[in-house]
């Protein structure tokens, strides 16, 4: 389970909060031991860092940074260009229905000139033999056909 005010742990340990909040929290910790371990915790972690030594940044690196930030803003793409990329994105998509739509049309038959009934004919399974004579599936239909 969660306490919710693990979130006053920083405030307090910075004295971020009045006498009055202070106070309170340290009568929190008396009865919440997730607030007491998780405040012993960051204080550990606080002195750790604290016993760091420090070091500066080389001469000019602050410079050199913010140089180089300015440098990426210029190489930034125009505002136009995420649209530019949409509206390609788009376009292509369009010419492949269309050559989809048109090769579906010249493989029906059913060209501009075509009727339904090209249309009707070229989905019928009609055209195909259901078996052919002497192979291996027509001996198996002819074992399993019904007889008259």
């Amino acid at each position: 389970m969660r306490c919710p005010k693990t979130k006053l742990i920083s405030p307090y340990l910075d004295e971020e909060i009045g006498q009055d909040g202070k106070a309170a929290f340290e009568s929190h910790l008396l009865d919440c031991a997730l607030c007491s371990q998780a405040l012993e915790e960051l204080r550990v972690v606080r002195m750790a860092f604290s016993s760091v030594e420090r070091h500066q940044a080389p001469y000019g690196f602050s410079t050199r940074v913010m140089a180089r930030t300015a440098e990426l803003e210029r190489k930034k793409a125009p505002w136009f260009v995420p649209y530019f990329v949409g509206f390609a994105e788009a376009a292509v998509l369009l010419i492949v229905i269309t050559a989809g739509v048109l090769a579906g049309k010249v493989m029906t038959n059913n060209g501009p000139a075509g009727g339904a009934t090209n249309m009707a004919s070229s989905l019928s399974l009609d055209v195909f033999a259901p078996a052919p004579q002497g192979s291996l599936g027509g001996a198996y239909l002819a074992m399993t056909e019904m007889k008259k």
